[in-house]
């Protein structure tokens, strides 16, 4: 499911639109009725629309005017199913003619999962050879930044500020820092002490061109923690310019719990193991040895019975303490070789 938040930022704080990575994208928020709640600055330019008009354009009634009927009927079902939808759509121009632009369209959700709006992504096509190319860029841009809940994911500007983000990784820095992740807002403000200079270490790597993949601890200010895998990839535009960073978030604690219990449960095998092979078997060993030694005495046909039972009863427990040590040590040698 895909679950993003920057529609219901907008409405509440009632901020600038933000400005996209690249001066060929266009970017939009509508609302579930199909209204423009934000644009950038790449669409004003391309429309000529000024920005105080936003709140009186309408997807449907403005802006599908060049797409042909079917591709209208398609774009409308598709939208009020509250599905995804992509392809060639023709925003119109100041020179009143259209520009084409690749498209998708995909369903925004609040924190709760609820559908609130949708965001549209728009790369400009030059050429047919450039559409297909924005199509690939564009795309790889919309899953590294909608994805499911399962991962965090922040679009982070060259200069350090937050161009784009999921409700995951909203949620994760609500956590960990009791900050509300928002737009422009620098990434150093949700990064302090000694992690702060390191997280900038790394950005500057990522803008460089090098990807970075690490795995932290975070403790919040309730003194819980959280074990979370970490990567910075930079994003690149259609010419191959880095334009951007995408830091991607994933909480391993569940797993890394996990593995620690299976380490102090082979611990624990290992104790058991220990205790069987030596701390019970020797003063069994000594018991038979006595048994043994009783051969030798003279002993009534009552005290030969009782010592016949003994001397089984001693031999059955030896069977069980090897039969209980061999099963533990297979059981940690599968853990071994699983884990």
């Amino acid at each position: 499911m895909e679950k993003v938040i920057n529609i219901q930022q907008a409405q509440k704080a009632k901020k600038d639109p933000i400005d996209y990575l690249s001066d060929n994208v266009v970017l939009l928020s509508l609302n579930e009725n199909f209204d423009v709640l934000s644009a950038n600055e790449t669409f004003l330019k391309v429309t000529g629309i000024k920005r105080d008009d936003l709140d009186q354009l309408n997807f449907f009634q403005h802006l599908c005017d060049e797409l042909p009927d079917y591709i209208q009927d398609e774009l409308s079902y598709l939208l009020r199913q509250q599905k995804s939808w992509n392809g060639n759509f023709a925003f119109p121009n100041t020179e009143g003619n259209a520009s084409w632009f690749h498209t998708n369209i995909i369903p925004s959700r609040d924190e709760n999962g609820s559908y609130i709006g949708f965001n549209l992504l728009a790369t400009v096509g030059k050429s047919q050879q450039s559409m297909i190319t924005e199509k690939e860029t564009t795309e790889s841009w919309m899953k590294a930044i909608f994805n499911d809940a399962d991962e965090g994911n922040i679009l982070i500007g060259l200069d350090g500020d937050v161009i784009e983000f999921n409700a995951t990784a909203y949620e994760f820095l609500s956590w960990y820092t009791h900050k509300e992740l928002r737009l422009n807002e620098s990434m150093s403000h949700y990064f302090g002490g000694s992690f702060s200079n390191t997280f900038k270490a790394l950005f500057q790597k990522t803008k460089n061109g090098q990807k970075q993949k690490f795995c932290r601890t975070f403790k919040n200010l309730s003194g819980y923690e959280k074990v979370v895998d970490m990567e910075l990839k930079p994003v690149s535009d259609s010419t191959g310019t880095i334009m951007g960073v995408i830091l991607n978030s994933t909480d391993i604690t569940e797993e890394v719990n996990l593995e620690r219990r299976i380490r102090v449960s082979e611990k624990k095998l290992d104790d058991i193991a220990f205790i069987n092979a030596h701390e019970v078997r020797a003063p069994l060993a000594s018991i038979l040895g006595l048994l043994n030694l009783l051969d030798f005495e003279s002993v009534d046909e009552s005290g030969k019975l009782i010592l016949n039972h003994l001397k089984k009863s001693a031999n059955d427990l030896e069977k069980i303490i090897h039969k209980v040590s061999e099963s533990t040590y297979l059981t940690n040698s599968d853990s071994n070789k699983s884990a």
